[in-house]
């Protein structure tokens, strides 16, 4: 449109100036001035065309820019795959998620919703069911043990940073300070109760028999208690809560955080092994899609580590997978 107004602009005052010319004077002046304009008039067409390239090529180079941008993602999805839903448990892998993953998943054109789940094992049954298309909240060592438990045929796609357990307590400030038969909360779920206790082996407050399979420890396992404390295993999202009722806790991270609780300031904060990087589960049907490829692909990329390393964001202290900085292994696909 704007080519053809400029156009029409140009021959209206190409036919003026010729009407101005012949209208008055001599005909030698008549004829003269005919050739100024007919020359003006070839000077001001090359220039419109040369314009009118220039527009052409910054027109039809735009798309292809915006193609290259999304193409290092991934491809936009179709009608019927474009829907993403992402199951959540209280804590920070929600926002993680809404801040680092979802964005770059909508410029694609993924339409993402974010349902939060207040308990550990919905999450994994509404996968593998195919009632969502996948979720954010456990460790690999949790997911392979549920998919034994329960039957299930669950995968992940990636590692992401983690908040590790903590040591929390409402009555004492350093570890150090727990009486001698202090009542210690920990998880009751088999890879959280191991996890725990092995978190509070890393503090020398107790040993744990090394000839057992470090990710299925128990109390029963544990070899030296010198202070003589005592365990008691309780759901893990409801730890938080029960802080005022005895003189310690061992909680995960991502139910700490949901419940206001400063892992900097904690009595202790887990140094996080391997196995217990969380993870982003999908079906095993699943783990090839063009969407486990594209997450991957976010999760891998610039735009994913700068919201993590945001200042303003609680991720920055969190414990990054092997690989954090690393290319996805599906970046050339």
């Amino acid at each position: 449109m704007r080519k053809q107004i400029l156009k029409k602009a140009l021959v209206g005052l190409v036919i003026a100036t010729l009407g101005l010319t012949t209208g008055c004077g001599s005909s030698d002046s008549a004829s003269n001035d005919a050739s100024d304009v007919k020359t003006e008039a070839a000077e001001v067409t090359e220039v419109t065309e040369s314009t009118e390239k220039a527009e052409e090529t910054e027109e039809n180079s735009e798309p292809v820019v915006e193609a290259t941008s999304l193409n290092v993602l991934g491809a936009a999805p179709s009608e019927e795959d474009k829907k993403v839903t992402v199951g959540v448990c209280a804590g920070p892998y929600g926002d993680m998620f809404a801040d680092a993953i979802q964005p770059s998943l909508e410029e694609i054109g993924y339409e993402v919703e974010i349902i939060e789940i207040s308990d550990i094992v919905t999450p994994n049954t509404a996968v593998d069911e195919g009632e969502i298309t996948l979720n954010v909240f456990q460790h690999s060592i949790y997911l392979n043990n549920f998919n034994e438990e329960h039957g299930t045929h669950l995968t992940y796609v990636t590692e992401i940073p983690t908040a590790g357990m903590g040591i929390f307590s409402d009555k004492y400030d350093k570890l150090e300070d727990l009486p001698k038969g202090a009542t210690i909360a920990i998880p009751n779920d088999v890879t959280n109760t191991a996890r725990a206790l092995r978190v509070l082996a890393q503090t020398g407050q107790i040993e744990l028999d090394q000839s057992v399979e470090q990710a299925t420890v128990t109390v029963d396992n544990i070899t030296s208690n010198p202070n003589e404390y005592v365990f008691e295993e309780m759901n893990p999202e409801v730890l938080p809560n029960i802080l005022d009722s005895v003189d310690a806790a061992i909680i995960n991270g991502y139910f700490a955080i949901a419940a206001d609780l400063d892992l900097s300031t904690d009595l202790y904060n887990e140094q996080v092994t391997e196995g217990y990087i969380n993870v982003i589960a999908v079906r095993e049907s699943d783990k090839d899609s063009e969407l486990t490829k594209t997450i991957d692909r976010i999760v891998h990329s610039d735009a994913f580590r700068t919201a993590i390393e945001d200042e303003n964001k609680q991720y920055k202290s969190f414990t990054k997978p092997d690989g954090y900085y690393d290319e996805s292994q599906f970046a050339n696909e």
